[in-house]
Formats: C-alpha cells, structure tokens, sequence
C-alpha cells in the first residue's frame, strides 16, 4: 500500500512538473511568437536586430529550413536553466521511484524465499505429524495389547482363588 501511494505522489510530482513546464513553455511560445514577429518586422525593414529571443523553431517554414542562421543564438541561458531544472527534477523523480521499484522487488523475492521456506516447513512439519500419529496409534495398540494382558492376568489369579 505504501508503494502505490509513493508512485502516486511521484506521479503527482512529474504531472505538476509537466504542467508546469508546458505552462513556462506556452508563455515563452507567445513571447516568442510575438519577438519573431518584431524581428520579421525590423528585417524587412533592414533594421539590425538586437539579439534573438524567438522561439527555438519558427513558424514559417523557410525562415526555419531556408533562412536559417546558424551564428545566431536560439536560446538564452535563463531558458537552459529553466529547462535544466525541469529535467534535473524529473530524474530525480525517476531516480526516487526506480529505488522504490528496487525496495518492492527485493521485499517480493524475500517474500517468495519465505513462502517456500515455510512450505518445507509446513511439510516437514506434516510428515512429523503423521510420524507422531502413526506411533501414537502403535502406542494405543500396544497399550491395548498390555490391557489385554493384564485381564488375562487377572482372569487367571481369579481362577486360581476359585479353585
């Protein structure tokens, strides 16, 4: 039970961190969209621009395939950190849930080791039960056997009495 609640918060986890990427991703889209726009506005006018802050892959094709500039830059340090962030707890999340699945798999084997441990034991346990049983009903047999003997005994002292 404690493993399904921990892969439930690991889930929440990665779930919250995916949104929260999307969202950061979705807000430097319009950012973006709205730059490329300003650059495509200041290039065809032939002003030079002040430095690339559009999104990693523009929205017309031959500014992405065609007119694509090497020497310019396509990220900024912030957006590599935040994305850096986001990847780093990521793992970390996939980290904490893989040494969780390692914890269940090893307490799985050790429950599996016990379980055939204690059915050797379990039949060990029925051979010596039917051991003990089988020289139980020899001892009554044998106990039988001496009641019978003493009765014959005591029939024979009484005959010798009578006589």
């Amino acid at each position: 039970m404690k493993l399904i609640a921990t892969i439930a918060a690991l889930s929440a986890v990665s779930n919250a961190l995916n949104l929260e990427a999307k969202a950061e991703t979705e807000a430097q889209v319009e950012v973006a969209v709205e730059a490329t726009t300003e650059v495509q506005a200041e290039a065809e006018q032939g002003a030079p621009s002040q430095g690339w802050s559009g999104p990693i892959v523009p929205e017309v094709y031959s500014a992405a395939v065609k007119d694509f500039d090497l020497s310019t830059p396509f990220t900024n340090q912030d957006e590599y950190k935040k994305q850096l962030d986001i990847y780093s707890d990521q793992i970390i999340a996939i980290e904490a849930l893989r040494m969780e699945i390692i914890k269940l798999d090893y307490s799985i084997t050790k429950s599996e080791e016990d379980y055939t441990t204690n059915a050797r034991r379990i039949l060990a346990n029925a051979d010596k039960i039917m051991e003990n049983h089988q020289n139980a009903l020899n001892n009554k047999a044998n106990i039988e056997k001496l009641q019978m003997d003493v009765d014959d005994v005591g029939i024979c002292l009484n005959r010798q009495f009578d006589e």
